[in-house]
């Protein structure tokens, strides 16, 4: 008889010693996720609420305050709005990235300061305006590719900070570690982003000061704390994907990776 976990005799054994690639875990996910929200909730959810009070005020003032019978003030402030929602949507990824880390590795928490100043800003907001562009044109096309684009992407800012990787290499680290659980990452991404954006339906019009009073109450707290759920959720995806792809390849040494050329406003530290 061939001992338990020996190859048979004149038998290749597989690879990876013949294990299976374990499960990424839906339940693990979200419990990583809760572990690291509780140990920085405060932090966590004030920079969420920041960010999303913005956003909505922004938007607000683009909608409601702008005279949109002029087409260049109204593309203008339109561009603007954009402008703020992606500056403050890179923000919070690179925010919870930073604080999980530090919490996994034990290292003093970052300050707001410190993680503005080391942000690869360049790199994340091309990733995501690159993501953006593709994501439409795959829901254009047939919607089902966009919604297979949103999955297959979903972990590219987070893989920018974690590997420090270009945004074109994230792109395809994203694609790769997400294949191999695709339904899994589906049910972990898909679902609360679609919930939450349906948030901003229970806002009322902005008729009045009362009124402004009741969007920035549901978009500020309904979705900053949506955004710091997904966000957490979203990193700690993408760590435990990242190690479960490193695993099978210990045994094989260190791989060559294909990270950013370091540059003076896009470095980290």
């Amino acid at each position: 008889m061939t001992p338990r976990g020996q190859p048979e005799p004149g038998k290749r054994p597989e690879a990876g010693g013949g294990r299976h690639k374990p499960p990424l875990g839906v339940r693990a996910v979200l419990v990583g996720a809760a572990r690291a929200g509780r140990r920085r909730g405060w932090r966590i959810l004030t920079a969420a609420v920041v960010v999303s009070l913005v956003t909505a005020l922004a938007d607000i003032v683009v909608k409601n305050v702008i005279d949109r019978t002029s087409l260049p003030v109204a593309l203008a402030a339109d561009l603007s709005a954009s402008g703020v929602t992606l500056l403050g949507a890179v923000f919070l990824s690179g925010f919870l990235s930073k604080l999980v880390g530090a919490g996994e590795a034990g290292t003093d928490r970052p300050s707001v300061r410190e993680i503005l100043r080391t942000l690869p800003w360049g790199r994340l907001i091309g990733a995501d305006l690159l993501v953006s562009l593709i994501v439409v044109a795959g829901v254009i096309a047939l919607v089902i590719p966009g919604l297979v684009a949103i999955n297959l992407l979903a972990v590219v800012g987070p893989v920018i900070e974690i590997e420090n990787r270009s945004v074109i290499a994230a792109l395809r680290r994203s694609a790769h570690l997400v294949r191999q659980h695709f339904w899994t990452v589906a049910l972990l991404v898909l679902v609360p982003v679609t919930m939450a954006s349906d948030i901003s339906t229970f806002a009322p019009e902005p008729l009045s000061a009362r009124s402004v009073l009741e969007i920035l109450a549901v978009r500020g707290l309904g979705e900053g704390l949506a955004e710091a759920v997904i966000g957490l959720i979203l990193v700690t995806l993408c760590r435990r994907l990242i190690a479960l792809d490193r695993a099978p390849a210990a045994a094989r040494g260190p791989q060559p990776r294909d990270r950013a050329p370091a540059s003076s406003g896009d470095e980290q530290t």
